[in-house]
């Protein structure tokens, strides 16, 4: 008879699982056998933040939730941030940590935690395997978790019960909580009347958006004539040298010039809209009327909504739609010309927006970029221009840094034929210079970017701001490269952008791993963060 956690590893490869992503402990270890028993390959990350923002991502790409794991005690408090990140940043996420011994859960305090206690804030459910049928438990949790919004659930699994005999039990119908539904023809009405009566209507898309909307979408965007933002998640939802496109919201640079444009509509159309990407709350002091999955009303945000399938949402309001909502030319002119920057010239550094537009321009338009947490995340935001759904990846919700190259892997594992790039700051790389253990391991031929300025500049800048002098921000980097070269990888550093075009493209032709060091000088975030 098969045991739990046989059960659970062929229930996840029925389901389309692929990998599963962790650090082994002896408690873990009956699993991780199953798996690859099963032939799910268990790929080893160096910690396990890694493992869950890596599956995390996967999940986003696939739809199918990604998989990771950890052992007890420190492997399920490392596992944290990881899980934490895919809850704000809505990524379908499976998380399987062990715990200790039932038989012996009483007595044994070593590495005892109350792990349902410590994920539960964090999970769209936790639950502890071995009170019913593991495959039912599988199946419906990848459900919870691919159910709007998508986020992490969280199995704890103790080592005695993963090798004991799982019993079949009646399988559960109720794969997924229920989604309560508006009145979606009378809330449709109701917003197609509201934009008929507006003069200045801002559509804006964020991540509930689905990639495969983005004909429908653009379809609404032509058809009103109005203009349109995105949040970063959404980036490349519509492509971003659209004519109608005004820019990305909110938190980004020149977040003022994108506030005076959101302020300058007398109606915002939310599409997927979800303010776990904003950082302000100004979405409580305008007009919003919102096309969603799920609601996302709460606090003092009340908009007029419609719940349901957001693409057939979409393509029936935009039946509704008679006439063009069209801004005047002068408008649209202005608040486009208020994102236009030049990038600044130094002989402390390369400029960092003057970098990602000299890399923008040689990297393949359906090429996939994640970017990391640091002042940097704040240009590549705003200034990376994308032109295709699914191909920018950041961390918005929370905001975590070490993000970049996780995202990286999942979408070179995801399309191992794209050209894919991570772009982080110094202070990223440090936490996860791990990770280039697994790139060489895979062959991976992902190019990292690493803007080295020897500072957590985006924390400097906020000190300095508020008067203070900089603390604890300030630190020697290595040379990048050098260690690159150390892990079997090729580095090396460009000081112009030219420079890096050029070693960028060398890698893109050769398919082959990259760690490009470049100078930055910080004083340029003082102006655009």
């Amino acid at each position: 008879m098969p045991s739990h956690a046989d059960v659970m590893a062929q229930t996840l490869a029925e389901c389309g699982v692929r990998y599963v992503f962790g650090l082994p402990g002896g408690e873990i270890a009956p699993f991780i056998e199953s798996c690859r028993k099963t032939d799910l390959r268990f790929l080893l990350t160096g910690h396990e933040t890694s493992a869950a923002l890596i599956a995390q991502v996967l999940g986003q790409i696939t739809g199918t939730p990604g998989v990771c794991l950890s052992t007890l005690g420190p492997g399920a408090t490392n596992l944290v941030t990881g899980v934490a990140n895919a809850y704000l940043d809505r990524s379908p996420l499976l998380a399987v940590v062990a715990q200790i011994p039932q038989a012996s859960y009483a007595n044994m305090t070593h590495q005892r935690l109350g792990i349902e206690a410590l994920f539960a804030p964090i999970t769209k459910r936790c639950v502890t395997v071995g009170s019913g049928d593991s495959a039912d438990l599988i199946r419906n949790s990848l459900s919870v978790a691919m159910a709007p919004r998508p986020g992490p659930v969280t199995l704890v699994l103790p080592s005695d019960v993963a090798n004991q005999t799982s019993i079949n039990h009646v399988k559960n119908t109720k794969a997924a909580p229920t989604i309560t539904r508006a009145k979606t023809a009378d809330s449709l009405v109701r917003i197609a009347d509201r934009i008929t009566r507006s003069r200045r209507p801002l559509l804006l898309i964020g991540l509930g958006c689905p990639p495969g909307s983005a004909a429908t979408v653009r379809t609404l965007v032509e058809s009103l004539q109005a203009p349109f933002m995105v949040t970063p998640k959404a980036k490349g939802i519509v492509p971003e040298d659209h004519p109608l496109f005004l820019g990305v919201a909110s938190g980004m640079a020149l977040d003022r010039d994108i506030l005076e444009t959101i302020r300058a509509a007398d109606l915002i159309l939310g599409i997927g809209f979800d303010p776990v990407e904003v950082d302000k709350t100004w979405f409580t002091e305008v007009e919003v009327v919102a096309i969603d999955s799920v609601s996302m009303a709460e606090g003092d945000y009340h908009p007029i909504e419609v719940i349901g399938e957001l693409e057939l949402l979409v393509q029936e309001l935009n039946n509704h739609m008679t006439q063009p909502r069209s801004w005047t030319t002068d408008l649209v002119d202005a608040r486009r010309q208020a994102l236009k920057r030049l990038p600044q010239h130094s002989n402390r550094g390369v400029s960092t927006l003057g970098l990602i537009e000299g890399l923008r321009s040689a990297f393949p338009r359906n090429g996939i970029v994640s970017c990391d947490v640091g002042s940097h995340k704040a240009l590549m935001g705003q200034f990376w221009r994308s032109y295709e759904p699914g191909t920018f990846f950041m961390s918005n919700g929370l905001s975590g840094m070490g993000f970049g190259i996780p995202a990286a892997i999942a979408a070179q594992l995801a399309y191992p034929d794209r050209s894919v790039m991570a772009v982080v700051g110094d202070g990223g790389m440090l936490m996860m210079t791990h990770d280039l253990v697994l790139i060489r391991e895979l062959g991976l031929p992902i190019v990292i970017v690493v803007l080295a300025d020897n500072s957590l500049s985006l924390i400097r800048v906020a000190q300095e701001r508020r008067g203070y002098p900089p603390c604890g921000v300030d630190f020697a980097g290595p040379d990048f490269a050098a260690v690159a070269r150390a892990f079997g990888i090729r580095g090396e550093r460009a000081v112009t952008i030219k420079d890096a075009q050029a070693a960028l493209q060398c890698a893109l032709d050769s398919r082959s791993s990259l760690l490009l060091e470049v100078p930055v000088d910080l004083r340029e975030y003082y102006d655009l963060v």
